[in-house]
């Protein structure tokens, strides 16, 4: 995969995008949950994880529904989005009590549908 376009892609708003769009395809979100965009209104568990994941230029995706919260951080792997050809996201998902529940890398086919890289 040519390097500029997946620098472009590994721009915080690119990132982004790509771990919604996997959120959103992953079926891991009840029907109805609700996307958190202000890290105030996150569990302190999680606020914590968030600000250490942004230090390490991750970025984050979060959703509640009724009592629960889940929390995403990415980053784009450059070297594994070379080497497969497509874009790779390493994503981290949390509970609500800030344990890391998986951690894993994902891409998409050429039908954009998201798979789990193979070790």
């Amino acid at each position: 995969m040519e390097t500029v376009r997946l620098r472009k892609l590994q721009q915080p708003s690119g990132v982004e995008r790509l771990l919604e769009a996997y959120v959103a395809d992953s079926g891991l979100l009840p029907k109805g949950a609700n996307q958190i965009r202000d890290r105030s209104d996150l569990p302190k568990e999680l606020r914590r994880i968030l600000v250490q994941a942004t230090r390490l230029g991750r970025v984050w995706a979060c959703w509640a529904h009724d009592v629960h919260t889940w929390l995403f951080t990415a980053e784009m792997s450059l070297s594994l989005s070379r080497e497969r050809g497509t874009p790779v996201l390493q994503v981290s998902r949390y509970r609500d009590d800030g344990t890391l529940e998986t951690a894993a890398c994902w891409m998409t086919d050429a039908a954009g549908k998201w798979h789990r890289c193979a070790d």
